[in-house]
């Protein structure tokens, strides 16, 4: 009988030291019933923790945020976009490609450089060599139904809250650091703890990378403009990251501001200079535009209205018609012939001036060079109206 119940303690004993043994080694119990996530792009992961945590989603795998970034991953890069090389000046085609493909849009550098710049040299003489973001965005709208946004004003912090919604930005930039040629950049990620901007470049390759200070000094040349190209049920969160200035003409005024204080700090920096140029243009301010103009137009690079000619188009809107036509000249003479809406500028002044021939000859060049210019063509028909 004493044997008996000393095998029964025993046993109880070892019992309640297993009982406390796993007990002590699992203290942690499954506090959420949620077992997958849906990640934004609608894939599932599972969960991989006792309380509510997940494995990363596709794309963003970083799970360190940064303090300074509103909680920001430290680094994101857009996963799964297509990377297309560029043919000659066709930097804005491939952006456009880049930045579809993230919405499973599917389309060609020939096809856009054909509804955009149709007037294409691979010599690059007498080509389009300057398509806007704007010109970007209406083909975005009218081929694709995609939302468009042209903004100037952008920064770092900006790019860092479009890249962590997984939402690519098509920058407007330099091609060098110091020269004023515009190509084309689709920013795709950023390493924070780096302080890298990573790029799909038309160029340079899929993931070319710059240091934050590299890139603002590229993209400052142009105003910090960018476009955003979006299905319409991504807007709401475009227009979150946006803020005010989701509406442009705030976006312009900031623009303005910056400019300003970039003088205020240095009134020899040409660049600012120049975006204060652009920015009272789409203000509105025609006769500020001329002024800042004219204050650095002889210090400006030869090429700089290949890109940027906002003043040709104030001094059109103040009346000053003999100093618009020599402008224009300076353009369509500096081997690029094909910039079509210059002719439909110098259209309309010759038609002011009674003079319905040369008119109609300024019309059927832009035409010419561009038969998708729809300015060009109601032009014409007024004229043939008449």
């Amino acid at each position: 009988m004493r044997k008996i119940i000393f095998i029964a303690l025993l046993v109880f004993v070892f019992a309640a030291a297993g009982i406390f043994w796993f007990t002590d080694k699992n203290p942690k119990v499954t506090t959420c019933a949620q077992d997958t996530f849906v990640c934004p792009d609608g894939s599932v992961v599972e969960r991989i923790g006792f309380q509510c945590e997940f494995a990363a989603c596709p794309g963003n795998a970083e799970e360190e945020t940064s303090e300074n970034s509103a909680n920001l991953p430290v680094r994101k890069t857009i996963a799964g976009l297509q990377h297309v090389f560029q043919t000659f000046n066709n930097c804005s085609s491939v952006a456009l490609v880049v930045a579809f493909s993230k919405y499973g849009v599917s389309d060609t550098q020939e096809a856009i450089a054909a509804g955009t710049r149709p007037w294409n040299n691979r010599n690059g003489d007498n080509d389009d060599k300057s398509v806007t973001l704007y010109e970007m965005a209406d083909y975005a709208s009218a081929t694709h139904g995609l939302a468009a946004y042209v903004r100037p004003n952008g920064d770092i912090e900006l790019l860092k809250r479009f890249i962590a919604n997984d939402i690519p930005v098509i920058a407007r930039a330099r091609m060098y650091p110091n020269q004023e040629y515009v190509h084309y950049r689709v920013v795709k990620g950023y390493d924070e703890a780096r302080d890298i901007i990573i790029e799909s470049d038309g160029i340079e390759g899929p993931n070319r990378e710059y240091s934050y200070d590299e890139w603002l000094h590229l993209w400052e040349e142009f105003n910090y403009s960018y476009l955003i190209a979006v299905p319409n049920n991504v807007r709401p969160l475009v227009e979150e990251i946006l803020g005010e200035e989701r509406d442009e003409r705030t976006a312009w005024g900031g623009a303005r501001a910056r400019a300003e204080r970039d003088i205020a700090a240095d009134p020899n920096d040409k660049s600012a200079t120049y975006n204060l140029v652009t920015a009272l243009y789409y203000l509105g301010d025609y006769k500020g535009v001329v002024r800042e103009f004219e204050k650095i137009e002889a210090q400006l690079p030869p090429h700089k209205l290949w890109y940027q000619d906002e003043p040709i188009y104030a001094y059109y809107e103040l009346g000053n018609y003999d100093r618009v036509l020599s402008l224009v000249e300076k353009v369509i003479g500096d081997r690029n012939k094909s910039v079509s809406e210059l002719y439909v500028l110098r259209g309309k002044i010759y038609l002011s001036r009674a003079d319905e021939n040369a008119a109609r000859a300024e019309f059927e060049k832009a035409i010419h060079y561009n038969n998708t210019l729809v300015s060009a063509k109601d032009a014409l028909a007024s004229l043939d109206g008449r």
